[in-house]
Formats: structure tokens, sequence, C-alpha cells
């Protein structure tokens, strides 16, 4: 196996959005902020490499999973049982949780709290769990794998900021907890709807797979306006948060009307007219941008504070 095999099956650039994530909010949030940290550079590194491993073992279990469904929905994307054997890919698969175990059980141990490496072990559960049954089931598994978007932004949030936590600076602290779980709530919403036009997207093979997905249980243009309605209540609570929170920050103002608003507005109206494939991998792709401008959003606005 080469090492483009290994970094198409891992989905690289889901991988390198999880790590650019936690590399924003480090040094570009909480370090700025003044806040007291509890990682060291080799602590960061383990809690990257856990995550990282995490959100790739996560790619190749879903891969291994949807190969009879990927050949209807995405043939030149299908790697497992052409470029590799599903029993290769199974192995990477567990070695990667392993490693993400293993990383996280030593971070957790290193910083006197063995009972934050739980969060690991439930995460790689989960991604399984996921993969293997909750993803075929009407909204669960759309809502879950959001949760989990939303959790790599607070999972590095909470392991800088509570192991250090004293009462003379717990409230600096849960004040950037609070600004960092805004933001998760965010990526949340944004890939949340992201899951359900990719569902439009892959209605096809989804349906050939048995999968039950809002654009199977209601219809392809069904499901995809009441994701545009949807996202019009995400575009009006945005606007909401930018009134009463950046309204005086010109710079991230301008920077969420024009590369986040502005997009998420063109996709909710596109949705209401949508009703070919292509059409709809075009909207997912435009979402995939916004949900990493919303990260880097992160580091606009506490360089322009």
């Amino acid at each position: 196996m080469t090492m483009i095999i290994f970094l198409k099956l891992i989905r690289w650039p889901n991988v390198l959005m999880t790590i650019l994530t936690q590399m924003v909010i480090v040094f570009a949030i909480l370090n700025p902020s003044g806040v007291d940290l509890a990682l060291n550079w080799w602590q960061l590194a383990l809690l990257v490499l856990s995550t990282a491993a995490l959100t790739a073992g996560g790619n190749v279990i879903n891969d291994i999973q949807d190969v009879e469904i990927d050949k209807i929905n995405k043939p030149e994307r299908v790697i497992v049982g052409k470029a590799i054997s599903e029993n290769n890919a199974f192995t990477i698969y567990g070695i990667l949780t392993v490693i993400a175990v293993i990383a996280g059980f030593v971070l957790s141990n290193s910083l006197s709290q063995p009972i934050m490496a739980s969060v690991f072990v439930f995460v790689a559960f989960i991604l399984y769990i996921y993969a293997t049954t909750l993803k075929s089931m009407l909204l669960i598994g759309n809502l879950l794998i959001s949760l989990l978007v939303g959790l790599v932004i607070m999972i590095t949030g909470i392991f800088e900021l509570y192991p250090v936590i004293t009462p003379v600076n717990q409230g600096a602290q849960q004040v950037m907890l609070k600004i960092l779980f805004d933001f998760a709530t965010g990526a949340f919403l944004i890939n949340l709807a992201r899951e359900w036009v990719k569902d439009c997207e892959d209605i096809n093979g989804d349906h050939s797979g048995g999968r039950n997905t809002l654009a199977i249980a209601i219809g392809r243009i069904r499901a995809a306006r009441v994701v545009s309605i949807y996202l019009l209540g995400v575009i009006a609570l945005f606007v909401w948060y930018i009134y009463n929170y950046l309204y005086q920050n010109q710079i991230a103002l301008f920077y969420f009307v024009f590369i986040i608003i502005a997009p998420l507005m063109y996709v909710m109206l596109r949705l209401w007219s949508s009703e070919k494939t292509t059409q709809f991998t075009l909207l997912s792709m435009i979402l995939k941008i916004v949900l990493f401008a919303g990260i880097c959003s992160m580091a606009v606005i506490s360089l322009t504070v």
C-alpha cells in the first residue's frame, strides 16, 4: 500500500481540518487570551495525535462499511476492495484506534486526570457504532456525527483549561469555555445542514443500502426544502450572534457577513430549486468550505479584538 492510498483511505483533508481546528484554538484563541493553560508542547502533540487518529480511524471504518453504497454514489472514490483489501483496511482502522486511545490515556495520566481518557474510548466506540449501525437510522446518525464535529472544538478547550481551573481563575476559564462552546454550536449547526445535503446527494446508494435518511423518508426535493428552511433559522441565529457580540469589530463583522452568512444564503436559496445530484454535490462542498471558514473565524476574531 502506497502513502497516497493510505492518505485517501483516511480522507486526509478531513484529518487536516481537525488538526488545523485544534491549532487555531490553541495558538489563535487560548494563547493570546492569557488564560492559564494545562498542556505543554508534547501534551498538545498527544492531544492532536489522538484526535487526528480518531478522525482517520472513523473515516476508515466508514469506508469499510460503505463499500457497496459508494460503488453507486461515488464509484471513482472506492478504495476498499480495490486499492486495499477489506482485511488490511480493518487492520489500519484498529491500529489508528489503538494509537488514539493510548495517546489519550498517556495524556490524561500526565495531567493527573485519568478519567479524561474515557473521552477517547467513548468517541472511538461511538464512531464504530455510527459507521456500523447508527448511520442508517433516520436523523440520529446526522445528529451524532455533527455533535462529534463540535466536540473537536470542545475537547481542545477542556484539556487545555479544565485541569488548571482554580478558584482564582475560574471565571476567566469559564468565559473561554463558553466562547468555544458557541463556536462548537456553530460547527454543529453547519455540519448538520451538510449531512442532510449529502443525504440528498447520495440518495440512490443509500436507498440501495437500506438506509433511512431524511431524503429517503420524505423525498429528495422535500428534504432539500426542509434543509433550506433550517438554514434560514441558522442564518438568523448567526445574525443575532453577530449583532450582540461582534458588532463593534468591523473586520470580524465583514468576515462573518461575506465569508459565512453570504454563502449560507446562497446554499439556502439554491436548495429550494435543486433536484440533481451534481447540484447537491456543489452545495455540500460550499457548506464544507463555510465550516472551515467558521473555524478560521475564531482566529479572525481573536486577532482583531
